[in-house]
Order: structure tokens, then sequence, then C-alpha cells
């Protein structure tokens, strides 16, 4: 059972479902977009806990860790 609430703006255009999600997507897509054109990170931890948090990346995010690591050592 849903409660009724009022607005703050009761004249104001309430978004359906249907574009809260497309905009909902269309912010996911932009915020994937960032972290691929700037896949920077800079981790002060333990050694243990970042190896741990490499079990969760897929395989785009592992190609481009590898891409950096190779990066640095060619410094």
């Amino acid at each position: 059972m849903m409660n009724c609430k009022s607005v703050h703006e009761p004249k104001a255009r309430v978004m359906s479902a249907v574009d809260a999600w497309d905009d909902a997507q269309q912010i996911a897509t932009v915020l994937k977009n960032l972290v691929k054109a700037e896949p920077v990170v800079r981790l002060q931890i333990p050694l243990s806990v970042f190896l741990a948090a490499l079990d969760n990346l897929d395989h785009d995010e592992l190609v481009i860790l590898h891409k950096r690591v190779e990066q640095r050592l060619a410094v």
C-alpha cells in the first residue's frame, strides 16, 4: 500500500518510472565512460586488501590494470 505524500511544487511535472529509469541508465553510462576515460586509482592499503579486491574486477578492469602495471614497469 502506498502512502499519499504532498510535494513541494504541486504543479511540477513528475517523471514517469520509465523516464526515471532512462535517466538512471544515461547517468550510469556517463559514469562508466568517465571511469574508462580516466582509469587511475591511488590506494594506500595493505597488499592483502588489494589482492582481495582484484577478485572483484571484471575482464575489462583487469585489462586496464594490466596496461597500467606494464606502463609503470617500463619507467
